[in-house]
Order: C-alpha cells, then sequence, then structure tokens
C-alpha cells in the first residue's frame, strides 16, 4: 500500500464549481433534502445529488451538509419556515446515521480538492471519485473510497472484500483514514499483502487486525 496523499492531491487551481451561484432552497424529507426551483444549477456545478422522475433533485446528508456550509443551500422542513443551522441539520442526521460527520470530513476533504465525489458501492465502500472535469455518464470513476478511523478495528475479511471489488470493476482503491482531530490521510491500496496487513494493524491501533 503507497501513500496516495500525492496522488490524491490538492490542486488550488481547480475549480470543482464552474462559478458562483445564487442560494437556493431544499426540504429536509427523513433522510434526504429535496430541491426542485433551482436543482439544475446545483446539479450542473459539480454533479450534486440525483433526479427523481418528477425531475426533484435528491441530495444526500453529505451533499447537503457541504452545499449549506458554502451557502450554496437553505435548508427548511416542510411544516417550518426557519432554516436550519448547520450544528442542527447535523444533529438531525446524527440520530439517522452516528458515523455522518466522519463520512462528511473525508466527502468534504474530496470536494475541496475539486474531484466529483459520488456514492460507493455499499457499506464499506463510501465514495466513488471521478477526475477532476471529469463528465457523469461519459467518464468512469477512477477511485472507490473505504473510509477508515484511526483506533477503530478494522478487519481482515473487510480489507481483502473491498480489495477484491476494487479489482473487479478496474478501480483504484483508497483507504482514507480519518485520524482524531478530524485530519484525512490517503492510501493507495494495490493488493492485499503482509506490508498492508501491517500498516493497517498500526493505523487502527491493533496488534493484529480483528478477523470474524
Amino acid at each position: 500500500m503507497d501513500n496516495a496523499n500525492n496522488e490524491i492531491s490538492m490542486n488550488e487551481e481547480e475549480k470543482e464549481e464552474r462559478e458562483p451561484y445564487p442560494t437556493q432552497e431544499g426540504k429536509l424529507k427523513d433522510d434526504r433534502v429535496i430541491v426542485e426551483e433551482g436543482a439544475d444549477i446545483i446539479y450542473e456545478n459539480g454533479y450534486y445529488g440525483s433526479f427523481d422522475e418528477d425531475r426533484k433533485l435528491m441530495l444526500s446528508p453529505v451533499e447537503s451538509l457541504l452545499l449549506l456550509e458554502r451557502g450554496r443551500l437553505n435548508i427548511t422542513a416542510d411544516d417550518e419556515n426557519d432554516a436550519f443551522t448547520f450544528d442542527k441539520i447535523l444533529t438531525y442526521f446524527l440520530k439517522n446515521d452516528p458515523q455522518i460527520w466522519t463520512r462528511y470530513l473525508v466527502y468534504r476533504d474530496l470536494r475541496s480538492r475539486g474531484y466529483v465525489v459520488r456514492s460507493g458501492l455499499g457499506d464499506p465502500i463510501h465514495y466513488r471519485i471521478y477526475p477532476r472535469g471529469g463528465v457523469l455518464g461519459k467518464d468512469e470513476a477512477a477511485y472507490l473510497v473505504c473510509i477508515v478511523v484511526e483506533g477503530t478495528p478494522f478487519k481482515l475479511d473487510v480489507l481483502d472484500s473491498v480489495t477484491r471489488q476494487a479489482r473487479n470493476v478496474r478501480k483504484k482503491l483508497v483507504l482514507a483514514v480519518v485520524d482524531n482531530v478530524g485530519e484525512v490521510t490517503y492510501y493507495l491500496g494495490t493488493q492485499v499483502n503482509l506490508a498492508v496487513r501491517k500498516q493497517i494493524s498500526d493505523i487502527t491501533g491493533q496488534s493484529d487486525i480483528q478477523k470474524s
């Protein structure tokens, strides 16, 4: 496994948004935020969300949090006019997903580096990363991202599984390691071997990787 921070690199010249746009309005419904007017503007400036059959834009919790934090989105509930603060809606999302903050830290970091980030293949492959400037429907995802929390057990069979999945779809596997102060470090996994197991063991604070 190689450190991937040079490959998943910061490039200040890359602009995720094509141009600034006015704040749009979204409505919270369960664990999604729905945007009607202005949906195309949000989608076209970074490929956020997905459209339903009525052409409403459905934003995931991490997408909603980022757009709210950046001032691109106001979020209200159906029965309220007062907009959510960032802390209030984060608390709401945490009730349904205790890991949402960790996932958001990785999502925000990748977006800040200019990447298009979409949902992954299901837990524990949390995200797919497209090349900077990539076009959905035309370009393919370059990486699959699995999030690892420093000091938290990471099972060897999970590592084996995500490595096989990435290899089967011909993507590069990236482990995004979040430390106890919220900093994210990326490791590029090419294959599972004793060296990789030792590195993950060090990262997760275990003398040996836990097997189920």
